[in-house]
């Protein structure tokens, strides 16, 4: 693999049709702790179950950007890598792709 485009969550793309030859996109899932339940946003994200939890409780729900280590698994095999993250003042995310 040549290249990878590695977005979090946040980005409205799950996936990219027709990527350019040796291109991959990866979503990196941010976490959504809604009271003790802890919801993963990838494809298999339940909508509807976790908006029924959201509904049930008065706790204010906490969101959670990707680790380090995620991000790391993303780059996996690629020499170049392109990163879009949500922007530095609304997540961590950003600040923590620096780190790696």
């Amino acid at each position: 693999m040549t290249w990878k485009i590695v977005a979090d969550s946040g980005c409205d793309y799950r996936q990219l049709a027709n990527p350019a030859i040796d291109t991959e996109f990866i979503s990196v899932p941010l976490t959504i702790q809604v009271a003790d339940q802890v919801f993963i946003d990838d494809a298999s994200l339940d909508i509807d179950k976790m908006m029924e939890t959201m509904y049930a409780t008065s706790e204010a729900s906490k969101s959670a950007c990707p680790s380090p280590d995620d991000y790391l698994r993303a780059f996996e095999g690629a020499k170049h890598i392109f990163v879009v993250t949500i922007t530095g003042t609304l997540s961590g995310s950003q600040k923590q792709r620096s780190i790696s």
